[in-house]
């Protein structure tokens, strides 16, 4: 079952989103960053490549709705290429 966001609420360190079945999901921006979808953070995650976090990479400076599907942030470094769909927004705001 796919569920859709009813509020997103987007601050500089996280978001949180409360889903049409009554489930919050809070997420850090640390954790974004970290699971960003976009094909060079995949290629260095399947490199096992671990570049070095600066304290600004994590902020969220903008998040904008990609049509009715996902979200797109971009981060302090100005980083902004993932585009992040509802589902994975979902699970990455699991325990």
């Amino acid at each position: 079952m796919r569920h859709e966001p009813e509020r997103i609420t987007i601050e500089r360190e996280g978001l949180v989103i409360e889903w049409d079945d009554g489930v919050s999901t809070a997420i850090s921006g640390r954790r974004l960053r970290a699971a960003c979808p976009c094909a060079e953070c995949r290629e260095h995650r399947a490199a096992s490549v671990s570049p070095i976090q600066l304290a600004d990479q994590s902020l969220i400076v903008d998040g904008r709705l990609v049509g009715g599907y996902a979200l797109r942030f971009t981060f302090g470094d100005g980083h902004g290429d993932g585009i992040y769909p509802y589902g994975q927004l979902r699970h990455l705001g699991d325990p």
